[in-house]
């Protein structure tokens, strides 16, 4: 019997729990019946032989491992994968879309949230297990390797024709002072984001939840080459998981500054899952998702692409209060002094700000979120609706927790029951936090749990600029429509 064990990937208090089950939700012995018709037919002997022979692989590996994996490859080859990358190998993988979506979908997360670059496709690599350095491992019954050194480059190619995602990271300008720009996810790409880190020229200050994509990685390193001062702030435990050793230690030798977010926020179940940058000092950057290729428009199949949002914000009051926000939290001395206006900071203002903004809708409220569970949000909503306001509502879908309904399965059935037109999105990942609210729109980083609106650490803002409202209904409308 096939035991799969979905989890909800976003800091709540039951995410730990999930975690402690991830062994189950990758692969149980049972799983091969998971495949699709049309994904490869593999006896499950050949697939247990296979892991084995990853496994073992993936151990030996110092520099770099390329793996094809699919949603039933088991536990040890997904561990030792994750292993090596924690010990500093660059680990990527293909993993075939044409599985089993929940556990396909689990083990992107997992593996990514643990520092594999991970992208989810329909062309996979047939030819080859895996490669590590200077070792090829063939496909059979009996997997066996291949060290002959002209053969493994042209192993390793047909990894890196595949994986290799074209940016571009010549040096841009930031946004005119005073002003706002809003880049949806996956459409603007990453180029953007790699653009404004190679034109710092004083100063880079990156507070970021989840941080894994080598040309940003590389970039916040050249930036330091260039004698650039870059200071980073990473979580320590993204999700259960961890990539801080490894993308700390590159960053590092590279001459970047890295500690952890502040312990304040990681204590019981809260989490730093803040993801904003300052530039120069003169401009802000911030978003909905984290630095990896799902965050950024890498995943070349959509429905495993993440739905998010970044914010380039040049306005003197954000600039001013994102500032005494990162130093105080590189301090990691408290902010419950400080005021925030421009910012929707998590635990000192979002709540009532977010409430606020629900509250002040007159003709349209549009929300997507990857959860929703806070009862007093869904009240909000709910009361907007009777109100008579055109209220839309759009979901994360996570699979399944036990067996039971996906997470936010009781929210969709309460909003429905308030004749809300609230559904799951599913031509991407939903990852974003977005309201409309009639002429304003809120980015950031707050889940609509109890964690994401009281506890955490998160940061986001309300704009009323209109492009960028105009840009988050035009996305909105083209995710709702059928």
């Amino acid at each position: 019997m096939c035991s799969y064990v979905g989890m909800a990937l976003f800091p709540t208090t039951r995410t730990w729990l999930h975690l402690a089950l991830i062994g189950a939700a990758l692969a149980a012995p049972g799983c091969a019946a998971l495949a699709e018709e049309g994904s490869p037919a593999v006896e499950e002997a050949d697939l247990s032989a296979s892991d084995q022979a990853v496994a073992t692989l993936a151990g030996t590996a110092k520099g770099h491992l390329y793996v094809s994996l699919t949603a039933r490859s088991g536990t040890v080859a997904t561990a030792a994968m994750i292993a090596a990358a924690k010990r500093g190998v660059t680990v990527r993988a293909i993993l075939d879309s044409r599985g089993d979506f929940d556990a396909t979908w689990t083990m992107q997360q997992h593996l990514e949230s643990s520092g594999v670059d991970v992208d989810v496709r329909t062309d996979v690599v047939s030819t080859v297990l895996a490669v590590s350095d200077d070792t090829a491992l063939l496909p059979g019954a009996t997997p066996r390797t291949d060290k002959d050194a002209v053969k493994v480059k042209g192993y390793q190619k047909s990894f890196t024709d595949i994986l290799e995602w074209s940016h571009d990271n010549t040096t841009g300008t930031l946004i005119p002072a005073g002003t706002v720009a809003v880049h949806p996810m996956p459409e603007s790409g990453r180029d953007r984001i790699v653009q404004l880190l190679s034109t710092a020229k004083t100063s880079i200050d990156l507070s970021i939840y989840q941080l894994q994509d080598r040309p940003v990685v590389d970039a916040l390193v050249a930036a330091a080459g260039r004698h650039v001062k870059v200071r980073v702030m990473l979580e320590p435990r993204t999700v259960g998981a961890a990539n801080f050793d490894a993308v700390s230690a590159t960053l590092k030798a590279g001459g970047v500054t890295v500690k952890t977010t502040p312990k304040a926020f990681d204590s019981s179940h809260n989490v730093d899952h803040a993801k904003f940058c300052l530039i120069d000092d003169k401009e802000l950057l911030f978003g909905t998702g984290n630095m990896v290729r799902s965050g950024l428009g890498g995943v070349d199949v959509t429905t495993f692409d993440n739905r998010d949002f970044w914010i380039e914000d040049a306005r003197p009051t954000a600039l001013k209060e994102a500032r005494g926000l990162f130093d105080a939290d590189f301090a990691e001395t408290s902010t419950a002094h400080m005021t925030f206006d421009a910012l929707v900071v998590t635990p000192d203002n979002a709540n009532s700000k977010i409430g606020a903004l629900i509250d002040s809708a007159k003709h349209r409220l549009f929300v997507a979120n990857q959860s929703l569970s806070d009862a007093g949000l869904q009240g909000k909503i709910l009361a907007a609706k009777k109100r008579g306001v055109d209220v839309r509502v759009l979901l994360g879908y996570q699979p399944a927790f036990g067996g039971g309904a996906p997470p936010n399965e009781p929210a969709l059935t309460a909003l429905r029951a308030g004749n809300i037109q609230a559904d799951y999105l599913k031509k991407h990942y939903l990852h974003a936090k977005i309201i409309v609210a009639d002429d304003s729109v809120y980015l950031g980083s707050q889940n609509f749990t109890n964690g994401g609106l009281n506890n955490n650490r998160e940061v986001g803002e309300i704009l009323t600029d209109a492009k960028a409202v105009s840009t988050v209904v035009e996305t909105f409308t083209k995710d709702a429509s059928k």
